[in-house]
């Protein structure tokens, strides 16, 4: 098999069989022995560089995107998933059907779908008033194809979250957390809280508050544009969380600053847009099945 694109490939070596495939990837792509292919755990080793290839190929769930997309986004290197995992909301190809359909990605005719990534920043009351210290430190920056959460610090310790949007003050929730995700994470963690499903390509964003206990727990749609302050007033200690695998500890007077990132995920395909409804319905077990005929009368 001859490639037009230079590919990588990243694996969850926890996921069982996962290693098998990927050396029949490997010997099928004919990889020079100096090509990427590493574990998403080695990923931390080139973050900071560019992987050196066109095309990343993930083997594993979302959980592995989520990871890769670090490296891929800011480096526009676009992303072919490979579901070995429970759900595979990103993913584009079975791992029944990986070896045999390969090929077709390695042309540069495939269409590329892009979608929106969130920045959120760490800022500290100093940070925010812009001090004049000629070495302080910037925010602390962090990039989600999913979502940013910020909540307690504690198991099962409710958080207090003042939300702010453009400025304005929108409310105080008392809740487990409050989450704002990208279209792409409303499949997620926003689905699970109860909220709704949005157009994988859309720009929006979706503010929601998980488990809320005081207050308005209706989400929220807002276009990507938005500025979303959260601040966690809670006396005992607060975090915030990107896409379930980055965990930073938000100090006293610190809040969490969530707008458009920069970046964008871009995944190849084959299939039309369209196609994303079938593939929803199918990893939510939904049954499309024939409209009842309509009663005579």
């Amino acid at each position: 098999m001859t490639t037009h694109r230079s590919v990588g490939i990243v694996y969850n070596p926890r996921i069982q069989g996962t290693q098998e495939l990927v050396a029949q990837m490997v010997q099928r792509l004919k990889l020079a022995d100096d090509a990427l292919v590493c574990s998403v755990e080695d990923l931390e080793q080139i973050k900071d560089r560019h992987p050196g290839v066109e095309m990343l190929v993930t083997v594993g769930g979302d959980g592995t995107i989520l990871r890769a997309v670090q490296v891929a986004a800011v480096h526009g290197v676009a992303i072919l998933g490979i579901n070995m995992g429970r759900v595979g909301f990103m993913t584009e190809l079975s791992a029944q059907d990986a070896l045999e359909r390969l090929g077709q990605y390695l042309d540069d005719s495939l269409w590329v779908e892009e979608r929106a990534m969130l920045k959120a920043s760490v800022i500290s009351p100093r940070q925010r008033r812009g001090g004049s210290q000629r070495h302080k430190a910037g925010p602390k920056i962090c990039h989600a194809l999913n979502e940013a959460v910020v909540g307690s610090g504690s198991v099962a310790r409710m958080a207090t979250v003042k939300v702010t949007i453009d400025g304005a003050p929108l409310t105080v929730y008392r809740a487990d957390a409050v989450l704002v995700a990208t279209a792409t994470g409303s499949t997620g963690y926003a689905l699970s809280a109860g909220g709704p499903i949005m157009y994988p390509q859309s720009k929006d964003m979706l503010l929601k508050p998980v488990a809320a206990h005081l207050g308005m727990g209706t989400a929220l749609v807002l276009p990507g544009s938005s500025r979303i302050e959260l601040t966690a007033l809670s006396d005992g200690p607060a975090r915030l969380s990107v896409d379930g695998f980055i965990d930073v500890k938000l100090g006293e007077g610190e809040h969490v600053l969530v707008e458009a990132s920069p970046y964008v995920a871009r995944f190849l395909r084959t299939q039309p847009p369209s196609h994303y409804y079938t593939v929803l319905a199918q990893r939510l077990g939904l049954e499309p099945g024939d409209m009842p005929p309509r009663p005579t009368l």
